[in-house]
């Protein structure tokens, strides 16, 4: 319910920017995600990473995207997402949901050709970690409720007329540990294909 509070109160928040903006936009978004994540054990008193090359899995996200315009072809990007993410190693498999905020300053240039835009942003974004599993084990309590990413992007934006198009990839690098184990550390990262629509 906490979750559910701090959801709301940042889409209020939206609406009241959205009162005084000089554009603001609100769109779909739907992404694909490939998890490149960190698992470290504690060894003799040191941290040593496991499986680095396989650590990580495919997941899913999708939500909201808000962009405010303070200025010509700049704003600031945020939104609402709910993240499938997957955490796999020898020593650690599982399936963490999470609710991203990001909170970023996006980019836009002017048309480089017909209707078509580059898009460029750079931020941070809030996680909040809602549920978790370790195969069919409910394992919620043994992660943290709150981690950070910083995150860059790139994409390019075509407008249809009722709208725009956002196609674009996004690199989340976790600053955060996912587990509350002091034995083990799962530092996540991921990919993130994008595609948004966002509405006239």
């Amino acid at each position: 319910m906490k979750t559910l509070k701090k959801i709301l109160t940042i889409i209020v928040v939206l609406m009241v920017l959205h009162a005084g903006a000089q554009e603001f936009r609100i769109g779909l978004s739907l992404a694909p995600t490939i998890s490149f994540n960190k698992a470290m054990i504690k060894i003799d008193d040191q941290f040593q990473i496991v499986d680095s090359m396989r650590s990580g899995g495919l997941g899913f996200k999708g939500g909201l995207w808000a962009d405010y315009g303070f200025a010509q072809n700049y704003y600031l990007h945020s939104g609402v997402l709910i993240h499938n993410r997957n955490f796999s190693s020898d020593v650690a498999r599982m399936r963490v949901t999470t609710v991203e905020i990001p909170l970023a300053l996006k980019m836009r240039s002017s048309e480089v050709a017909d209707n078509i835009r580059l898009l460029g942003f750079f931020g941070a974004s809030l996680d909040f970690n809602v549920s978790a599993k370790q195969g069919t084990v409910v394992i919620t309590k043994e992660v943290n409720k709150i981690g950070s990413s910083l995150l860059l992007g790139a994409g390019a934006e075509y407008n249809v007329g009722f709208g725009n198009i956002n196609l674009g990839l996004s690199y989340h690098l976790g600053m955060t540990d996912v587990m509350k184990s002091k034995l083990l550390r799962t530092i996540p990262r991921h990919l993130s294909i994008d595609f948004a629509f966002y509405f006239n």
